[in-house]
């Protein structure tokens, strides 16, 4: 499942994942069972009348947290990339505050969202208008992940993964 909070020119978006991880194939703990975070800038065009509802286009992440684990309530893959380049991940970096406690990690990142953009290299000033607004929504944000960390965290059921590794719903 995967939500989106939409802005005026970003997005944040809450997905649940599960994944083999290509790095490690052919290990046994190859799979991968979390929440991913991502901010994306948005656009919308409204091409028609006046009453035409507009096209939303959320575009590659400029930045992801990835809350992920090799099994139920392991907290072992938790990292995020700072950097994003036209969507794929850049350097994966660990932070020990993070697999204590994710959601709070996550919230204060989210009511910074400034300095996750900082470090992405986004052009601040264009998001602005949205950085109020990502700051109030973050509670229910982490909330949505805390959800999808909870679903993570069930006993995983027997899935297939497609050729990318995602798993088939």
């Amino acid at each position: 499942m995967e939500q989106a909070w939409v802005f005026s020119t970003l997005a944040v978006t809450v997905t649940t994942v599960d994944f083999l991880d290509p790095a490690v194939a052919g290990e046994p703990d190859a799979r991968e069972r979390g929440v991913r975070v991502e901010v994306r800038p948005v656009s919308s065009v409204p091409s028609g009348s006046i009453y035409v509802s507009p096209t939303l286009t959320l575009h590659p992440a400029v930045c992801r947290i990835d809350l992920l684990e090799s099994s139920p309530g392991a907290a072992d893959r938790m990292h995020w990339h700072p950097v994003m380049d036209a969507g794929e991940p850049g350097e994966r970096v660990f932070d020990v505050d993070m697999p204590a406690d994710p959601v709070r990690w996550l919230t204060e990142r989210l009511s910074r969202v400034h300095k996750l953009l900082q470090q992405a290299g986004a052009d601040v000033s264009r998001h602005a208008g949205d950085l109020a607004a990502v700051q109030d929504a973050s509670g229910r944000i982490a909330a949505a992940a805390s959800a999808g960390l909870a679903w993570a965290r069930e006993p995983w059921p027997d899935v297939r993964h497609d050729g990318r590794g995602m798993a088939l719903v």
